[in-house]
């Protein structure tokens, strides 16, 4: 629509700006015939208006901003439709948000971080106080970032664009493990598309935005956003204070605790940081005014107004700014009782001290030490922080312990990649894009190579898999290099699930048919698995198959047991074209033969057969457990024999 347009009872002035959901304008309420407020209309893109999800989100949007009323989130002002066309008024916030406000200010001055930390303190506060509002509405922003936060021109800041918000309190109308919000915001329980975000997502990129206000620049940067996910969940960043001194310790710790990996490791709430906010403004407001106190104050006074070390140091620093002292002639002394002599002596004597002395605190730990606490961490994130660690110190080193720590940081970042592109594969609409910083062929060889695995066509897979590394592994880059390195880990994956049945029916009959013993296993995966291939071994393939389609079912959106998963879809892939038996009916003939097999070899003279009769039995038991009807009663038949026949 352009300028001059009328809409229902507004008149639009401009164009805001425009997103996959709609157009937001500026424009002016028109009341019997009165020209009346300027406000910020939203309208729903046109050729959604007939499609039901894009409408559900967009009245999903107006009404999280019902619930919503403080001064610095942005006010929803009326709703309604157009000749079929839905829109939301809003409060028109007259301002810029806070991207431009970075943009305008690097300009001005490129050297400078875009806002002083006390800058932060002032609009981190009523951030704070805005933000718990929402979460105790049971809502989560989830698109926490500079371009939604609008400061007007009376230097109020106001939280914007609920339009992927959360209602915690309805169903999400997004899928399943969606990975919703910008990618250099956002949390790595967003990153990882958990289900159940909590007000601590928002939380951390809070901290990713006072980050980059205080700093000039993001904490994690990335050519694409699978490496931006990959930084979130596992990345280590720089202090903010090793980037700018001028930030107070209490405010880099706040800062660096809300970006925590783990959400319980944050803050408790948005209320919390904004009453450390306002701690830390005291904190140095107190520290100012002592320090300025002590150095006016008269000699006796000033250990009572300044307590402290650093207070008086303060003090001395400021009166000395303030009045340079006047150094008295002295009489004629000895050198070695002179001033200058004596610092100059005590000056070496430090020196030498302190050279010792950071020779002992800084030198590096143990090589040992490190490989220990590699081995001893229960978290990805307390073994990568070892391993950066480790190769900080010694990765120079042509060691087998290097290559050892190589191999396991490696391991951690294809294991992650793997878990992104897993995400990517089950989102149609992410599947299909090569994002910027991708390698294309790379990408669309992975995509292609995961499609042939979820149609149990491991074969292909492996062949596809195969010339992933063959080609990428080669590669210098190591962007290109990881597309390799997560190939091989596939592969080595799926020789494992073509290994694994013969591995499990072996640790069957190793550890319980040779023993005439009860099949009892620990593993609650192998466990599962092994009921369908003792099925293929009993004859019973098309139950088999029942139970392997089961298992992948169950499986499908497990990443971390994907190898599993791979070996249900490969086995129904294969025992698709076995039809036998195809009925109950054949299957209770199956099974009466079978124990037809089994009675003769329970009283035979030769320990070893009666041991196998009772194995066929012991199939019978298990396999057809719960089953009612003629089964039943055969189930129930084997288990009375296993009774009576056992020693």
């Amino acid at each position: 629509m352009h300028a001059g347009k009328t809409f229902g009872p507004f008149t639009i002035e401009k164009e805001l700006g425009s997103g996959a959901m709609g157009t937001v304008f500026r424009a002016r309420l028109t009341q019997d015939g009165k020209e009346q407020k300027v406000v910020a209309l939203k309208v729903i893109a046109f050729g959604l208006s007939g499609n039901e999800s894009a409408l559900a989100r967009f009245e999903r949007e107006a009404n999280i901003l019902k619930q919503l009323k403080h001064p610095n989130i942005v006010r929803l002002m009326a709703t309604g439709r157009y000749k079929g066309t839905p829109f939301f008024a809003m409060e028109y916030v007259e301002g810029q948000s806070l991207d431009r406000v970075m943009i305008d200010r690097h300009s001005a001055a490129p050297a400078r971080p875009p806002f002083s930390w006390e800058e932060i303190i002032d609009m981190g506060r009523p951030l704070c106080d805005a933000l718990q509002h929402a979460h105790d509405k049971g809502i989560i922003h989830r698109d926490l970032k500079p371009s939604n936060l609008m400061v007007t021109r009376e230097g109020i800041v106001k939280l914007t664009d609920f339009g992927i918000a959360k209602d915690v309190d309805v169903t999400a109308l997004t899928g399943a493990n969606n990975t919703i919000g910008t990618a250099a915001y956002m949390s790595p329980e967003q990153c990882k598309g958990e289900k159940h975000l909590t007000g601590k997502s928002d939380i951390y990129s809070l901290g990713i935005v006072f980050y980059e206000l205080l700093t000039g620049r993001k904490p994690f940067t990335a050519e694409s956003s699978v490496d931006m996910f990959l930084l979130h969940v596992n990345g280590a960043f720089t202090r903010p204070a090793q980037i700018n001194p001028e930030i107070p310790a209490a405010l880099d710790n706040l800062i660096c605790q809300m970006m925590e990996k783990k959400p319980e490791m944050r803050p408790r709430d948005a209320t919390m940081i904004g009453q450390v906010l306002e701690e830390i403004a005291e904190k140095v407001r107190t520290r100012q005014s002592v320090g300025g106190d002590a150095a006016n104050a008269r000699v006796p006074d000033r250990r009572r107004i300044g307590s402290s070390e650093e207070d008086m140091a303060a003090a001395k620093a400021i009166r000395a700014g303030a009045k340079k002292k006047k150094l008295k002639k002295k009489k004629s002394q000895p050198v070695y009782t002179k001033g200058w002599f004596v610092a100059l002596a005590s000056l070496l004597f430090v020196g030498a001290f302190a050279s010792f002395f950071i020779f002992v605190v800084f030198a590096p730990p143990s090589e040992k030490s490190i490989m220990d606490r590699i081995e001893k961490a229960d978290t990805p994130e307390k073994k990568t922080a070892a391993i950066d660690e480790y190769l900080k110190h010694y990765g120079t080193k042509n060691t087998e312990n290097v290559e050892k720590v190589r191999s396991m940081e490696r391991d951690i970042k294809v294991a992650a990649r793997e878990k992104v592109l897993m995400k990517r594969y089950s989102l149609p609409n992410l599947r299909a894009r090569v994002e910027e910083g991708d390698d294309k062929e790379a990408y669309e060889k992975t995509m292609l190579a995961l499609t042939s695995e979820n149609s149990g066509d491991l074969g292909g897979a492996r062949a596809k898999w195969t010339e992933l590394a063959d080609k990428y592994t080669k590669e210098t880059d190591p962007a290109k290099n990881l597309w390799g390195w997560h190939a091989k880990k596939k592969l080595a994956d799926l020789q494992w699930v073509e290994a694994q049945p013969k591995t499990i029916i072996a640790k069957i009959d190793d550890k319980f048919r040779l023993d005439d013993k009860d099949i009892v296993l620990d593993n609650e995966d192998e466990a599962k698995a092994a009921a369908p291939l003792r099925l293929e071994q009993f004859g019973d393939p098309t139950l088999a198959r029942d139970r392997w389609q089961q298992l992948r079912d169950l499986l499908a959106s497990d990443a971390d047991r994907r190898p599993w998963y791979l070996l249900a879809i490969g086995r129904c892939h294969e025992l698709e074209q076995a039809k036998q038996p195809k009925d109950s009916a054949e299957r209770a003939l199956l099974i009466a033969g079978k124990i037809a097999l089994a009675k003769p070899l329970l009283v035979d003279g030769v320990p070893a057969r009666r041991r196998d009769g009772r194995n066929i039995l012991r199939d019978v038991r298990d396999l057809y457990a719960g089953e009612s009807g003629e089964i039943g009663k055969m189930v129930a038949e084997a288990k009375k024999l296993i009774t009576e026949s056992t020693p």
